[in-house]
């Protein structure tokens, strides 16, 4: 049913890829680098008082786009910003109530360069981004579309981006999902292109191996340009979030943005959908040309469920392998707690903590006592049983926020962050009287020794350990059954 739902709404995308190549570049005819308001802000928006100062004093809005990203964002020949972005720009200035002008910019990297250097006070869309923080403050996305890649015709589908790593991927200079694509994967081979149509001749050349965009982009410059060696081959796990970015120096503009992006209704929403989707311009239409890209639509629609089929059917039985695996590698399959594996990579990053915000923590080492009696004299099925206990014992006693581990053998390890020594050597007495009480079943008494230590600035990891165990050979040699303290 998923795939179903996910691959219906890939299609809806597809559709655009129609009705692209059926509506003409100058269908539209706003005033040249300019789009309209209303005389005033209109009832929609509900703005407050620093948001009605800043408008009153503002004469207009200066934007930059992407002036060649079609469907989405284009400056045609007669200068006359169109797009779905166009639409929505439309209407945020309507509700603003302010004329917005478009700056004129060669390419996406200089509409950067111009709101970096504050030429601009938007960006009609951008993707968030750690660089771009610095220089800019966005809205909620007013639209999601994925990520795709474009190969030749003659390379096969991708399931998963990971299996092709090892080629050459080409992205339009600027674009957002490259620090995407490379914080997830390290090792990815990314050219920068100019523009999408540079990017795809890459590609149709041999010279990358795949364009990374939105289907509707990809779809639009390959029927405009006649770039027809080229089809999606892989849906990635990436979207793009179209937001407003703001320059960050005017939080009243952002907050009056933000608000009109919130009250974009979703009959405007599918007004402006439809009217990039229908085609109203039939007597313009190449009917053969149209019925092959229906067919080409067709059979991505069908690709892309039958790989959503399969991924589904993979994905699940990758979740039970997963799932089997963390608990091998996480999990002490005797007594169900941690094992030393997970223990001593949380150890790790408890120290990092520590010392990074300068807060508490404390290590309980714990050991049974005459265990080896235990097991020479009642088995290894009873010995294996107080271990079991045991952790259970520990688990229902200790703090959501503390982890209890078995160390090896019969010792365990409690880490106890954001615990002075005081609170750790409460814990350690809680759980020794809690075991020295339980009837075990062996007819004996069945004891702990626990050793308690503190973490102290800048100590290595294997000290720190040091000071608890020490701890616990003194608990040993005094008579076992106690808790001792290391010393600060």
């Amino acid at each position: 049913m998923k795939s179903r739902i996910l691959a219906a709404r890939y299609l809806i995308i597809l559709l655009s890829i129609l009705a692209t190549v059926a509506h003409s570049s100058d269908k539209d005819s706003q005033p040249d680098t300019l789009i309209q308001s209303s005389a005033a802000a209109t009832d929609r928006l509900v703005l407050n008082r620093d948001e009605i100062d800043y408008l009153n004093r503002t004469p207009h809005i200066n934007m930059c786009i992407d002036p060649d990203w079609m469907p989405y964002d284009y400056l045609n020949e007669h200068g006359n910003y169109v797009g779905i972005n166009a639409d929505y720009h439309q209407l945020f200035a309507q509700m603003i109530g302010k004329e917005v002008n478009i700056v004129i910019t060669r390419n996406w990297y200089e509409s950067l360069d111009f709101v970096k250097d504050r030429k601009c006070d938007i960006l009609s869309s951008a993707a968030v981004t750690e660089e771009r923080k610095r220089y800019l403050a966005f809205t909620r996305p007013f639209i999601r579309y994925p990520i795709v890649i474009a190969t030749r015709e003659d390379q096969l589908f991708i399931q998963n981006i990971e299996s092709v790593l090892t080629k050459n991927f080409t992205v339009v200079k600027g674009f957002s999902i490259i620090e995407t694509l490379k914080q997830k994967y390290p090792t990815i081979k990314i050219i920068e292109a100019d523009d999408a149509r540079t990017g795809l001749e890459m590609v149709a050349s041999g010279k990358a191996f795949g364009y990374i965009d939105t289907v509707a982009t990809i779809g639009y410059q390959t029927q405009k340009y006649g770039i027809l060696n080229v089809k999606i081959s892989g849906v990635t796990e990436q979207h793009y979030d179209m937001r407003v970015a703001v320059r960050n120096d005017r939080p009243q503009l952002l907050s009056i943005y933000d608000k009109a992006v919130a009250s974009v209704s979703e009959t405007e929403k599918l007004n402006i959908l439809n009217k990039w989707i229908s085609i109203k311009y039939e007597q313009r239409l190449d009917y053969s040309s149209t019925w092959k890209i229906v067919f080409a639509i067709s059979a991505l629609f069908a690709l892309l469920a039958y790989r959503e089929r399969v991924i589904t059917h993979y994905n699940s039985r990758l979740k039970d392998l997963n799932r089997e695996l963390e608990q091998l590698s996480k999990i002490d399959p005797l007594t169900g707690i941690a094992n030393r594996h997970l223990l001593n990579n949380t150890f790790i990053k408890e120290i990092a903590r520590a010392q990074r915000y300068h807060s508490q923590l404390s290590i309980i080492m714990i050991d049974v006592d005459h265990f080896k009696s235990i097991n020479d004299n009642f088995g290894h099925v009873a010995g294996d049983h107080i271990l079991k206990t045991i952790a259970h014992l520990m688990s229902t006693t200790i703090r959501t926020n503390d982890m209890v581990g078995r160390w090896g053998g019969e010792e365990f390890l409690i880490l106890c962050p954001e615990t002075d020594l005081n609170g750790a050597s409460q814990l350690a007495e809680n759980i020794r009287q809690k075991i020295a009480h339980f009837d075990f079943g062996i007819f004996r008494n069945v004891t702990v020794s626990l050793g308690v230590a503190e973490y102290q600035d800048k100590q290595s990891p294997e000290k720190f350990v040091k000071k608890a165990d020490d701890a616990l050979y003194v608990a040993k040699n005094n008579g076992r059954n106690r808790v001792k303290t290391a010393r600060r």
